[in-house]
C-alpha cells in the first residue's frame, strides 16, 4: 500500500535522534517529530477523511500538525497567516472544516472568522498516541488552493499514491541522503514547499526552514546557509534573482551547496549566468510542473552556456511522466511547433474539490496510442528542441491578439529582461485599452527611462511586439509565495498607478 506515513516511519526508526526540521536555534528530531505528531493526531480522530485547516506559519509548528492531520486519517489544507480574511472565510465554506490547527499568534484571525469548529494549537496535545491509520493509495494526502490564472480559488487534491510517485521518480534521478540539508525557501502554503517537507520525510535529509527576512538581505542569508550547512535548495527564480542583482558573491560565497533548483517561473538567464560564475561546480536544475500534480514532472540540468535572451528548457519528464503536446486535435512530435502540454501521470492530483465541473474538463481521458489515458490539460504551451527537449512558449492566458497579430507576452519580457540595466520585467495587457504594458525594475545606478527602454525594444521586437507603456518600478511586487505578483500589476494599470 503506498501510504506516505509507511517511509515517514521507516525513516524515524532509522534515524530517531536526528534533526529534522530546523531554523535558527529551534530543533525537532524525527523521533520528536513522529511523536507529537501522533499525540496531536489524537484530538482529530473523531472525523475521517475530511479537510483540516493547518496555518502554515514560517516555524517549527506546522510540520508536526500537518503530520498530524495525516495520523489521523485526514487531509490537512494549508493557510496563508496573511491571507485577506474574505478569502479564508471563503475557503472555510467551502470546506467546512471541523478544526483548524495554528498557534497563538494566529487566534486574532480566528476571531474575525465566522466558524463552527474547532481551533487547536500544539498545547491542546494529549499523551496517548493516535493508531495508526488505515488511508489507502488514493486517500487524500493534502489540499492546496490555488487561483491560477482565473483568480478564483480552486482546492487541488493530492492523493497519497501521487506523492510517493514523485519521490520515486525525483529521487531515481535526484539521489538525496540523510547527509543532504534542505534550505527551505518557500512558504509552507505554496505548493512547492511539499517537493521539500516530503523529500525530509522519506530519506532522512534535514529541513532548515530559511528566515524570510534573510532574501532581502543577500551576505546574511549565505552567511546562513553557511551556518546551517545547507547542501540542496529548491527556490522560485525571484528569490535567486534578488541575490544575483545585489552580487553579494565577491564577499561569500555559499560553501556546502552542492544542488540548486528553481521552480514556478521562468528563471532570468542572467541572473542564473551569476550564479553559475560565482558558483559553477554546483548542479543547476531547472524544474517545470503544475499544482494540479504531486510534485514537478520536467527536469532539465543545466548544462553549457546560454546568452541573456535565450530560454532554459524544461527538459525531459520524469519517469513516473509523460508528456503530450497537442493542436488542433494532434499530437505533435516534430521539433520547433508549439502545441498545448498534457500530462500523463500516476502523481496526477485527484481533481478540484468540490468542482466536478472544473475536474472534468482539466483532468481528461485522452487517446495517445495506447488506449484512453486519464491526463491534465495544463493550459500551457510548449516545443521540441532537436534534442526533445521541451521549450516553454507561454500561458494560454499570456497570449493575446494584437494589431492582428497573436503574441506571447513571455517574448516580450525575454527580450526586455536581457538588457542589462533591467534587472526584473513582467508584460501585462490591457485588452480594453489595447495595449502592452511593460513594467520592469532596473539596475540601482541606471537613469533609464521607460521611453528609453521602448526606444531600444524597438531594435530588437517587431513593431507591433514594442509594448505601448513602459512603466519604471523601485521593484515588482511579489505575492504570498514570491513570485511576480502579476494582478497586483494589473490592478496598479488599472486605478492609473502606472
Amino acid at each position: 500500500m503506498l501510504n506516505i506515513l509507511r517511509d515517514f516511519e521507516t525513516t524515524c526508526s532509522q534515524y530517531p535522534n536526528k534533526t529534522a526540521v530546523a531554523m535558527r536555534e529551534k530543533t525537532i528530531t524525527y523521533q520528536q517529530l513522529e511523536t507529537n505528531a501522533r499525540r496531536m493526531g489524537t484530538l482529530l480522530c473523531q472525523v475521517n477523511h475530511r479537510p483540516i485547516g493547518v496555518f502554515a506559519n514560517r516555524t517549527l509548528e506546522p510540520a508536526v500538525q500537518f503530520l498530524a492531520v495525516v495520523y489521523s486519517g485526514n487531509f490537512y489544507v494549508p493557510l496563508d497567516p496573511n491571507m485577506p480574511i474574505e478569502k479564508l472565510q471563503a475557503i472555510i465554506c467551502d470546506t467546512e472544516f471541523p478544526y483548524i490547527l495554528g498557534m497563538e499568534e494566529n487566534k486574532a484571525t480566528m476571531d474575525l472568522l465566522s466558524f463552527d469548529g474547532d481551533f487547536l494549537t500544539l498545547a491542546d496535545m494529549r499523551e496517548e498516541l493516535c493508531p495508526f491509520p488505515s488511508t489507502g493509495d488514493d486517500d487524500p494526502l493534502y489540499m492546496v488552493y490555488t487561483s491560477g490564472s482565473t483568480g478564483e480559488p480552486k482546492g487541488v487534491v493530492k492523493s497519497h499514491r501521487s506523492m510517493c510517485s514523485y519521490l520515486a521518480a525525483f529521487l531515481d534521478v535526484f539521489p538525496v541522503g540523510p547527509d543532504e540539508v534542505i534550505g527551505n525557501q518557500t512558504p509552507f502554503f505554496f505548493d512547492a514547499s511539499a517537493k521539500d517537507f516530503y523529500l525530509m520525510l522519506k530519506t532522512g535529509a534535514t529541513l532548515e526552514i530559511i528566515p524570510t527576512e534573510l532574501f532581502s538581505m543577500p551576505p546574511m542569508l549565505i552567511e546562513y546557509l553557511n551556518e546551517k550547512k545547507i547542501t540542496f535548495a529548491s527556490w522560485v527564480p525571484t528569490a535567486l534573482s534578488l541575490v544575483a542583482q545585489l552580487n553579494p558573491f565577491s564577499l561569500v560565497k555559499p560553501q556546502y551547496l552542492r544542488r540548486m533548483f528553481f521552480v514556478g517561473e521562468v528563471m532570468p538567464i542572467k541572473h542564473l549566468n551569476k550564479w553559475r560564475e560565482a558558483l559553477p561546480h554546483v548542479q543547476y536544475v531547472n524544474l517545470y510542473g503544475q499544482s494540479e500534480l504531486a510534485g514537478v514532472c520536467c527536469f532539465y540540468q543545466v548544462i553549457g552556456e546560454y546568452a541573456a535572451d535565450e530560454v532554459l528548457p524544461m527538459g525531459k519528464p520524469f519517469a513516473n511522466c509523460h508528456i503530450h503536446l497537442m493542436s488542433d486535435g494532434k499530437e505533435i512530435t516534430e521539433s520547433h511547433k508549439v502545441g498545448e502540454i498534457y500530462i500523463v501521470s500516476t502523481a496526477l492530483a485527484t481533481g478540484y474539490y468540490h468542482d466536478p465541473k472544473k475536474t472534468a474538463e482539466a483532468f481528461v481521458m485522452r487517446d495517445f496510442g495506447l488506449g484512453p489515458e486519464l491526463c491534465f490539460k495544463t493550459g500551457d504551451f510548449a516545443q521540441y528542441d532537436e534534442s526533445k527537449n521541451l521549450i516553454f512558449s507561454a500561458r494560454q492566458d499570456a497570449q493575446i491578439k494584437h494589431m492582428g497579430h497573436r503574441i506571447e507576452l513571455g517574448e516580450i519580457e525575454s527580450v526586455a529582461g536581457a538588457l542589462p540595466e533591467i534587472e526584473r520585467c513582467c508584460c501585462i495587457y490591457q485588452s480594453e485599452r489595447r495595449k502592452i504594458v511593460l513594467f520592469c525594475s532596473i539596475a540601482r545606478d541606471s537613469t533609464l527611462s521607460g521611453r528609453e527602454i521602448q526606444s531600444l525594444l524597438r531594435k530588437k521586437l517587431s513593431a507591433y511586439m514594442v509594448p505601448g507603456k513602459v512603466v519604471v518600478l523601485d521593484q515588482l511586487p511579489l505575492n504570498a509565495n514570491g513570485k511576480i505578483d502579476r494582478p497586483k500589476l494589473k490592478e496598479m494599470q488599472i486605478k492609473g498607478e502606472g
